[in-house]
């Protein structure tokens, strides 16, 4: 790997930041760091990259911050900078996407579709590329139940909403591709803080649950949406980088798909009564009918001051587990497990509590 550049796209996020560290710490001092970044997002990657200069030297002069568009030809990439990518790239992350499970078809196609494909294009015309390690999402099972494989993908499965559709169809030109660009897949489950400190930069999935507890009287009982027997599959952000970079570390990734899930995940019920028990609050009473709930929260004037996206109500009802045989064998003699949710549950809360600002806004 010596000599060869890392490109990336998702950068500034949450993840990607996180994964650059991982990365520092992995590849060769003189590995050189390419960030794709929209134009909005160019100087907080400018900031991000001088933060983390001060906790790796060896990442000093070794970034880049290239403005361009991954809906666009060439990523909407200047030629000098198409050249720059292309003289040296060994490794290519595309973890760029659209994670708006309300988001119109279109929007969500333009991104995760159109976006896909022209890091395909690319990936094509580099002569050292090595390995593209593509970020897909577990939730490309659309409304599938029971057990999901990580070799499978297309079954006929129907879709909760446009952002499932669009990463599942972004998928499948992936896979198509693969035998011309060695590719690893990599499918998180829903992404939560860090197990060890609660950090985390957006408060969506199970952090509305928390929001809402937060904002009403502590004697008030909570409802399970649903009879709430389907698991949640949660993975903290530190268990995720750690697994990712060992995957991408593994000479043998490439054509294989790897689902980061908890093998032991809870029920949505049994996360619910740990939740309101660990933050002193009234037992869960009683359940309201999914379908109810879904209709209730249509309405704007309901939806807004609960902070309730409607499409989370699915996500409490479809019962289904994800395999991870690829992703335990890969990390065979490293250490890692995924963490037990009760354990680092109540750090998660006290992060949320202290740090509102990560909460998403539901209009």
């Amino acid at each position: 790997m010596s000599g060869q550049d890392v490109f990336l796209t998702g950068f500034p996020g949450f993840i990607a930041g996180r994964l650059v560290e991982k990365l520092i710490e992995q590849h060769p001092e003189d590995t050189r760091y390419l960030f794709l970044v929209e134009p909005r997002f160019a100087f907080e990657a400018q900031a991000r990259c001088q933060a983390l200069e001060a906790d790796h030297p060896t990442f000093a002069d070794h970034w880049h911050v290239i403005e361009g568009d991954i809906r666009q030809p060439d990523l909407g990439m200047t030629a000098e900078a198409l050249t720059l990518v292309r003289e040296r790239t060994g490794v290519v992350w595309h973890l760029a996407a659209l994670y708006d499970l309300a988001a119109s078809l279109s929007t969500a196609y333009a991104v995760n579709v159109e976006g896909t494909l022209n890091v395909l294009d690319l990936c094509e015309t580099l002569p050292h590329l090595q390995r593209l390690n593509y970020v897909s999402t577990c939730y490309v099972s659309g409304d599938r139940t029971g057990r999901v494989y990580e070799d499978e993908l297309d079954v006929g499965q129907d879709f909760k909403n446009h952002y499932e559709s669009t990463k599942c169809w972004a998928e499948k030109h992936v896979q198509r591709r693969w035998e011309r660009i060695p590719t690893a897949i990599i499918r998180p489950g829903i992404v939560v803080g860090d197990s060890r400190t609660g950090e985390t930069a957006k408060g969506d999935g199970p952090y509305f649950v928390m929001r809402l507890l937060f904002n009403t009287p502590r004697w008030l009982p909570m409802v399970n949406i649903g009879k709430g027997e389907a698991k949640q599959n949660l993975v903290p952000v530190d268990y995720l980088i750690d697994a990712m970079a060992r995957i991408a570390a593994d000479d043998g990734a490439a054509g294989k798909v790897f689902q980061i899930a908890d093998p032991n995940a809870f029920t949505a019920a049994e996360i619910l009564n740990q939740m309101v028990k660990e933050m002193g609050r009234a037992r869960v009473l009683a359940s309201v009918p999914a379908g109810l709930m879904s209709r209730v929260l249509k309405r704007g004037r309901i939806r807004r001051p609960l902070q309730m996206p409607r499409e989370m109500v699915d996500y409490f009802n479809t019962k289904s587990e994800f395999d991870v045989t690829n992703t335990v064998k890969v990390l065979e003699g490293s250490g890692l497990t995924c963490p037990r949710f009760f354990d680092y549950m109540p750090r998660l809360i006290e992060y949320a509590r202290h740090n509102p600002e990560i909460f998403v806004e539901v209009h």
